[in-house]
C-alpha cells in the first residue's frame, strides 16, 4: 500500500513538472518540432524508472510523461494560434 501511495505522489509531482517544463520549452522556443520535446520527456520518464529502480513501472512513466508533454505543447501551441488568429482579426478591423 505504501508503495502505491509513495509513487502515486512522485507521478503525480512528476506529472506537473512536465506539464511546467513542456509548455515553457514550448513558449521560449516556438520553432523547435514538438516530437523533440515530447521524446526528451519520454526519455526523462525512462530516467525516472532507472533511478529509483521500479523497472516494472518504465513504460507506464515514459508514456505518462509523454501524454502529459503532448498535453502542454499543444496548449501553447493553439495559444500561439489563437493570438495570430486575434492579431488577423485586429488587422481586419483597423
Amino acid at each position: 500500500m505504501e508503495f502505491l501511495l509513495l509513487f502515486g505522489l512522485h507521478f503525480f509531482i512528476m506529472g506537473s513538472l512536465v506539464l511546467l517544463f513542456s509548455g515553457i520549452i514550448t513558449f521560449i522556443f516556438p520553432r523547435m518540432h514538438f516530437l523533440i520535446t515530447i521524446s526528451l520527456f519520454g526519455v526523462a520518464g525512462f530516467l525516472y524508472a532507472v533511478i529509483f529502480e521500479v523497472i516494472n513501472l518504465a513504460i507506464f512513466a515514459v508514456f505518462y510523461n509523454m501524454i502529459l508533454s503532448m498535453i502542454a505543447v499543444g496548449l501553447v501551441k493553439i495559444g500561439f494560434y489563437f493570438k495570430k488568429v486575434a492579431e488577423n482579426q485586429s488587422e481586419k478591423i483597423a
